[in-house]
């Protein structure tokens, strides 16, 4: 089916910038040329002039986290890891700044002390003899490389900015982990007369799982790494990036939801949304490293399910068209980029490391790694797996530098949290062999 001139080629030609005859039936040819189903194949030239509402650009810098799916073509176990390591890890430039000799006391300093940790009292701790308790303990107690970053940012800030100290030590320096900082902020931010700050504060704690302290872990460094500000730090995000607090809410929300406590969780909801201006109904399922860039404006429905690593710009709806009931709203692939003021509407699969450029408008299966716009949405192009984008880390760690030796402390970081998270499942499912191992690593993290 032949598309009728677009009214923006169609303005092009009035205001003079395409002033030839010709040159206009080219344009508007080469544009009918496009593929306009979302399943089919394009046919692309790069020679071809292709004028759209949108730029689809191969240099799009919200690209540069996601340059291959994990199992599209990268299959292996060796390269899907070579993919975390590239994805999931921080390195402050405060750290960056550091004498040899104060970074090297730094890096030891994370594997052999527990930040923020208030020292042991001699003798039995009647505390710790509870199982969930000693898994709240032990996860304080892992070294994490981000919150020991953050704390050296804190310090830093502290240097230079004086009259930051109150803030600081509320929500940073006193507190004993990152997800206990993120509570913090969030109790003060969204507290009311109804639900005052201590309260929320006991809440979210109680509410969060292990699983969720990794999913927030993920979502604190995706705000970071993807924002495209010079001057973003993990500190600025923990305390100000309005994103990932929203996310921090529906996490809340999404547990509350799955107990059975629905009032509360739509409270929640209702909170974040006067807030933040983010309506993400507790129902939803987002999973870790999503990038949240304000939360201004994005509604993502009941049904619907965000993958792993995506990022999600202001405006963006995930919704249903109206026509449908119970399960009606899209399925978000790993690594999938949507940008300013994009809909996904209906019970549709948008495959992983796809992109749905701004206002676009998309009621069609999307294939994997396909770029689409327009209204309604049809596909542009393809993206490119590049082998070569991920950055090889050395196995010698003499030939290893900064970003390499942080990227192993993340991994050996993640690897124990997620030894958590299986103990935790462990007890939650009433097996007895559980405490053993947790004992075990209790003592190996003294």
């Amino acid at each position: 089916m032949m598309y009728e001139s677009r009214p923006v080629i169609r303005t092009l030609f009035l205001l003079g910038v395409v002033s030839d005859a010709t040159a206009y039936t080219s344009i508007t040819t080469s544009y009918r040329k496009q593929p306009t189903s979302l399943g089919s194949t394009p046919n692309l030239n790069a020679d071809n002039i292709v004028i759209d509402h949108a730029t689809i650009s191969p240099e799009d810098m919200w690209e540069d986290h996601y340059f291959a799916s994990q199992s599209i073509i990268l299959n292996s176990e060796e390269e899907e890891q070579t993919y975390q390591r590239a994805t999931h890890s921080y390195v402050s430039s405060v750290l960056r700044d550091m004498s040899e000799e104060e970074r090297s006391t730094f890096l030891t300093d994370i594997s052999t002390k527990c930040i923020n940790e208030t020292p042991q009292t001699s003798g039995k701790d009647s505390y710790v003899d509870e199982p969930y308790r000693k898994l709240r303990l032990l996860r304080r107690r892992l070294p994490d490389p981000l919150w020991s970053q953050i704390i050296l940012e804190a310090k830093h800030v502290l240097d230079t900015e004086p009259d930051a100290g109150p803030q600081l030590y509320e929500h940073v320096l006193r507190q004993p982990s990152l997800v206990d900082a993120l509570a913090s902020i969030i109790a003060h931010e969204i507290g009311t007369e109804l639900m005052p700050a201590t309260a929320l504060l006991a809440l979210i704690l109680d509410q969060l799982q292990l699983s969720d302290d990794i999913n927030l872990h993920l979502d604190v460094i995706a705000s970071v790494n993807r924002d495209p500000s010079q001057e973003s730090t993990a500190l600025n995000a923990l305390l100000f990036h309005q994103g990932l607090h929203a996310l921090v809410c529906y996490r809340v929300a999404h547990r509350l939801w799955q107990a059975g406590r629905t009032g509360l969780a739509y409270y929640m909801q209702s909170t974040v949304s006067s807030r933040y201006s983010a309506d993400i109904h507790p129902a939803a399922e987002i999973e870790g490293g999503l990038y949240l860039n304000v939360g201004g404006g994005v509604v993502i429905g009941e049904t619907a399910r965000v993958g792993k690593d995506c990022t999600i710009l202001q405006g963006v709806t995930l919704g249903g068209t109206g026509k449908e009931v119970g399960n009606r709203h899209p399925k978000i692939g790993d690594g999938v980029i949507l940008h300013s003021g994009s809909c996904v509407l209906g019970n549709i699969n948008v495959g992983r490391g796809a992109i749905i450029t701004a206002k676009s408008i998309c009621t069609k299966e999307v294939p994997e790694l396909a770029r689409v716009s327009g209204v309604p949405a049809s596909v542009k192009s393809y993206r490119e797996l590049k082998k070569d984008s991920f950055s090889q880390t050395s196995s010698d760690d003499d030939n290893c530098d900064l970003d390499c030796q942080m990227k192993k402390k993340y991994e050996r970081y993640l690897e124990s949290f997620q030894q958590l998270v299986e103990i935790e499942s462990c007890m939650s499912d009433g097996e007895n062999n559980c405490t053993e191992a947790l004992d075990e690593m209790l003592k190996s993290h003294v």
